[in-house]
């Protein structure tokens, strides 16, 4: 059997992170640091000076010099973008060994193209935007993104940072099995490119696409509407 010893240097062996997180996403941050003894939630001080400018101050700074370190951000409106993009920027700079940001979604990931001459691709934008995160002292910022609209999206970033594009489909599957008739679920893509983004995660489903009811409506990604008896999950 091991000796106490041998079990403390294997953990000291796993990387202890650091966890920072938005005000939007401290509920899952916390529940997120409840699954790992190796993660260690961090705080910053989400103020405002009296024009409305961010105030900010990261907790902890110089406990976090040669530490591996993540942000959890959610960019859900533009007025929440710049004082989390002003935080992700300083972190690196704190002489870490490495930072990672989290982005449980891609908010501009639905335009990520033009179609006429004067469109803004403002996907585009965002990337080029996190493509400038600094360096920290073991590298290029690891960008953890998860369900981006388009895989090519990843050609829109920088060698400055390494995207690394996640699903939540294995987990959206595992609550689907759950339902008390799970027999009777159908997946409903809303357009042709959700089927074609998703339908391979979920081929195991009865599928059909499903655009007509769906003009002008923004749907959730997991969604469940109930007909009949049958569960109907909205993919897109």
């Amino acid at each position: 059997m091991e000796d106490k010893r041998e079990i403390k240097a294997k953990k000291s062996q796993k990387k202890q992170v650091h966890l920072f997180y938005c005000v939007e996403c401290e509920e899952l941050a916390r529940k997120v640091a409840a699954q790992s003894d190796l993660i260690t939630l961090q705080s910053i001080n989400w103020r405002n000076f009296a024009d409305g400018w961010p105030n900010l101050y990261i907790n902890s700074a110089h406990d976090i010099r040669g530490q591996h370190v993540a942000f959890l951000a959610s960019f859900s409106s533009p007025g929440v973008i710049f004082e989390q993009i002003s935080v992700i920027y300083a972190l690196p700079r704190l002489f870490v060994a490495s930072f990672t940001l989290v982005l449980p979604f891609f908010p501009t990931g639905s335009f990520e193209r033009m179609e006429e001459e004067g469109d803004v691709a403002t996907a585009f934008t965002m990337a080029r935007i996190l493509s400038n995160i600094p360096t920290s002292r073991g590298g290029p910022t690891s960008l953890v993104i998860y369900d981006i609209h388009a895989l090519q999206e990843r050609f829109y970033f920088s060698d400055h940072v390494l995207p690394l594009f996640e699903t939540g489909i294995p987990l959206l599957k595992q609550r689907l099995h759950q339902l008390p008739d799970a027999n009777n679920i159908v997946i409903a893509f809303p357009d042709d490119g959700a089927w074609k983004r998703f339908h391979k995660m979920l081929d195991h489903f009865p599928t059909r696409l499903h655009c007509s009811n769906l003009v002008g409506i923004c749907l959730p990604f997991f969604s469940l509407s109930f007909q009949g008896f049958q569960y109907q999950l909205l993919v897109g």
